[in-house]
C-alpha cells in the first residue's frame, strides 16, 4: 500500500513537471509564431485579424525588409561586430580564466573580474560614451566591438574559471614533464579539451552582442554602420508603421541566433552542467 501511494505521488509529480514545461514552451513560442504569421500578412490584415492565419502569403514583406529597409546591410554589420567580439572575448577571457584558476589561483582577482556581472549597464553608460568619444572611437565598429569585449569578459571568466577547475591536474603535469611551456599547454591541450565551456561562452557572448541595442544606439549613428537591432527599430514609422516588413525583419534577425544555438546546443548543455557533473 505504501509503495502504491509513493508511486502515485511520483507519477503526479512527473505529470505536473510536464504540464509546467509545456506551459512554458507555449508561452515562449506564441510571440514567435505571432511574429512569423504577421510577417506574411498585409498591414490591414494584421490590424483586422491579428491572430488568424494569412489569407494570402505576403512574401514581398521579406523583400521590402531586405532591400528597401536595408536589413541585409544591418545584418552584415551585426555579423561582423558579433563574431569579432566573440573571437576576442574567447581568446582574452580563456587566457585570463586559465591564469586565475590554474596557473596562479587568486580569489581576489576572480572576485574582481566577476563583480562586473553585477554592475548594471545603465550606470556606466555616460562614462563609457565619454571615454569612447575621447578616444576617437565614436561611430566606429572598433569602438562598439571594444565595448562588447569588455562587457562580456566578466561572464566569460566566471564560466571558464569554473570549467577549467574540473580539468584533471595530471594532464598539465604530464605536459610539463614533456617540456611543454604553460602557453603551449594551454593552447595545445587545455583549450581543445574545453570545447563545452568554450561553446557555452561563444553562444552566450554572441547572443549578448547580437541582441544589444543600448550601446549600439549611442555609439553608432551612421546608417551604413548600424546593427540589426538598430535597423529593426528604424522600421517603425513616426506616425504609422508597416508591421509586415517589420515582422519580416524580426524573423530575419532571429534566424542566425537560432542556427547558432542548434549547432552548439549539445556543447552548451555540457558546458553549463560540467561543474555539477565533474565537481
Amino acid at each position: 500500500m505504501h509503495s502504491k501511494t509513493a508511486f502515485i505521488k511520483k507519477q503526479t509529480g512527473v505529470i505536473f513537471k510536464y504540464i509546467a514545461v509545456i506551459m512554458f514552451a507555449v508561452t515562449a513560442l506564441i510571440p514567435f509564431l505571432w511574429v512569423l504569421i504577421s510577417s506574411l500578412k498585409e498591414n490591414s490584415e494584421i490590424y483586422g485579424s491579428p491572430f488568424s492565419l494569412p489569407h494570402k502569403l505576403m512574401l514581398e514583406n521579406y523583400t521590402t525588409a531586405w532591400t528597401t529597409a536595408k536589413v541585409g546591410n544591418y545584418l552584415l554589420n551585426s555579423i561582423v561586430v558579433s563574431f569579432s567580439s566573440v573571437l576576442a572575448v574567447v581568446l582574452i577571457g580563456s587566457m585570463a580564466a586559465y591564469i586565475i584558476s590554474r596557473v596562479r589561483p587568486s580569489f581576489k582577482l576572480y572576485t574582481y573580474f566577476t563583480l562586473g556581472i553585477m554592475i548594471p549597464v545603465h550606470t556606466i553608460l555616460i562614462p563609457t560614451f565619454i571615454m569612447i568619444k575621447n578616444f576617437g572611437l565614436k561611430d566606429t565598429r572598433p569602438g562598439l566591438i571594444l565595448i562588447y569585449i569588455v562587457g562580456n569578459l566578466s561572464l566569460t571568466i566566471f564560466i571558464l574559471s569554473g570549467f577549467f577547475k574540473t580539468v584533471p591536474r595530471e594532464i598539465e603535469e604530464a605536459a610539463y614533464i614533456d617540456g611543454s611551456s604553460p602557453a603551449r599547454t594551454f593552447f595545445s591541450i587545455i583549450f581543445p579539451i574545453s570545447k563545452p565551456g568554450i561553446a557555452t561562452v561563444c553562444t552566450l557572448t554572441f547572443l549578448n552582442c547580437w541582441n544589444e541595442y543600448l550601446f549600439s544606439y549611442i555609439i553608432i549613428s551612421s546608417a551604413d554602420l548600424k546593427t540589426i537591432t538598430q535597423g529593426i527599430f528604424s522600421l517603425q514609422g513616426t506616425y504609422n508603421t508597416n508591421y509586415g516588413p517589420l515582422c519580416a525583419g524580426l524573423i530575419i534577425s532571429i534566424v542566425p541566433a537560432v542556427i547558432l544555438y542548434i549547432l552548439f546546443q549539445e556543447q552548451v548543455i555540457k558546458g553549463m552542467t560540467a561543474g555539477a557533473v565533474k565537481g
